[in-house]
């Protein structure tokens, strides 16, 4: 999880969720990322890490839109909204910028894809939807009026997830690419030694015609560690031309 949300009410009813084939929703979610000061500030230039300490003490939140089909979706950045202009902000121009292309699911074939332009290549990173090892609690709460139910999964790194998931909404999907729980996940945290992140969904409509969306096709396919080999072999190239 390399790349890495406060409520308006839904607007809808319980009973809109006997979900019908030309029946799609999208939902918006508000992320709010909170960084350990001293265990990240190293990720910046010494002379930006007080507008990094300062867009800490402000708060950082980013919006960002997830359209599903239930055979599809795509979650993507809201640039709309989002309105990164100066240096104190320089933390959402970053996350915007490595979010500047969607991350797709595939939901018939449990993958998910997602473009990287990375210098003059394009990288497709497909990889199979992650299962996070949920472990479903017998522990519930109300979000925006909806019942939910807690999971708690875990990455290969040992980062771990916390999701809220409502069995109301028969929507296997959520935020990035968390999914596949019994019901649409309405909030999520991520839990890293150096930052957190909290994606709470901000508003739902039901949409009566069923999106329709392409998956992309653009780009090298590749896994992710496959992509960030290739990376560090042109790295080491480069720098092996530098020394000679």
């Amino acid at each position: 999880m390399k790349n890495i949300i406060v409520g308006i009410t839904l607007f809808l009813g319980v009973n809109l969720f006997a979900q019908s084939e030309k029946e799609s929703i999208r939902a918006t979610y508000k992320a709010e990322f909170i960084f350990d000061y001293e265990q990240s500030k190293d990720m910046f230039p010494k002379n930006l890490q007080t507008a990094f300490k300062s867009a800490i003490d402000r708060g950082i939140f980013v919006d960002f839109i997830l359209e599903s089909n239930n055979v599809l979706s795509i979650f993507k950045a809201d640039t709309k909204i989002n309105n990164a202009q100066d240096e104190s902000d320089m933390v959402v121009q970053e996350i915007l910028k490595s979010e500047q292309n969607p991350l797709y699911k595939d939901f018939s074939k449990n993958e998910y894809y997602k473009q990287f332009d990375i210098n003059v290549k394009t990288y497709l990173v497909k990889e199979n939807i992650p299962d996070f090892n949920w472990q479903l609690t017998k522990e519930k709460a109300v979000i925006n009026c909806y019942n939910v139910v807690k999971a708690i999964g875990e990455d290969k790194e040992g980062n771990t997830f916390i999701a809220w998931y409502s069995p109301e909404i028969k929507y296997k999907d959520g935020p990035y690419n968390f999914a596949n729980l019994p019901g649409l996940i309405l909030q999520t945290e991520i839990i890293t030694p150096y930052f957190k992140t909290i994606f709470k969904i901000n508003q739902l409509e039901i949409l009566t015609k069923k999106l329709d969306i392409t998956l992309p096709t653009k780009g090298k396919i590749l896994t992710f560690q496959e992509m960030q080999d290739d990376l560090n072999s042109i790295r080491k190239s480069s720098n092996e031309g530098v020394e000679k």
